[in-house]
């Protein structure tokens, strides 16, 4: 009867052990496939799950830390930040005991990375090299409209002064004139002021 109980025990013993080892190689499983479903929140929970059951599990480590890098690189891509990428497809790479299909979607990943932070790099190149040509543009034009400036500022300065010689001239041209009209008087009637004098003298007495 004792050995009877005993060989139950064992065998209920081994049915749970089987069961468990069951139930964390379906969350293993589960977490791959999420994982290479491209599900990446979803595998982080499930393969956190298994790490929760076993923490010494290698492959749901690594599966987990791929899971969180490919998040990672989605959010990287939405903000065109392909340095930071790029960094975390590399990390990706180097993770052993992973995903072998997610470490090959890395590397093709990687790829295309890599062309498009070399564009972006040359873009931006372009773009400070376009706004130092602007720049450059915008300082010529500035200082051309700074000499047309002083130059529209001498010309009217030059025509203010001739104005001004050209209304002294005139005013000197009148006085001359004056004068000499005071004088023809005074050579075309020189016996003016005598005439009058001597009229007066020969007048008859009454």
């Amino acid at each position: 009867m004792n050995k009877k109980i005993v060989l139950i025990i064992a065998l209920l013993s081994i049915f749970m052990i089987g069961c468990t080892k069951e139930e964390k190689s379906t969350l293993v499983q589960d977490g791959r496939a999420a994982l290479e479903a491209h599900e990446y929140s979803d595998a982080m929970k499930i393969l956190s799950e298994a790490l929760e059951e076993n923490k010494d599990d290698e492959h749901a480590r690594a599966m987990y830390m791929q899971a969180m890098r490919m998040l990672n690189v989605d959010k990287f891509k939405s903000y065109t930040n392909y340095k930071k990428a790029i960094e975390e497809l590399e990390a990706i790479e180097n993770i052993k005991n992973g995903s072998s299909v997610i470490k090959d979607e890395a590397s093709s990943e990687l790829k295309e990375m890599k062309k498009l932070y070399e564009e972006q790099l040359t873009a931006q190149a372009e773009r400070k090299e376009n706004a130092k040509i602007t720049a450059s543009k915008d300082v010529y034009k500035a200082n051309q409209e700074i000499v047309r400036a002083e130059q529209a500022a001498q010309k009217a300065e030059e025509e203010a002064k001739k104005a001004e010689e050209e209304a002294k001239k005139e005013e000197a041209n009148k006085e001359e004139n004056n004068t000499n009209n005071i004088g023809t008087d005074n050579i075309n009637n020189p016996q003016g002021s005598t005439n009058q004098s001597t009229n007066i003298t020969d007048a008859p007495e009454t």
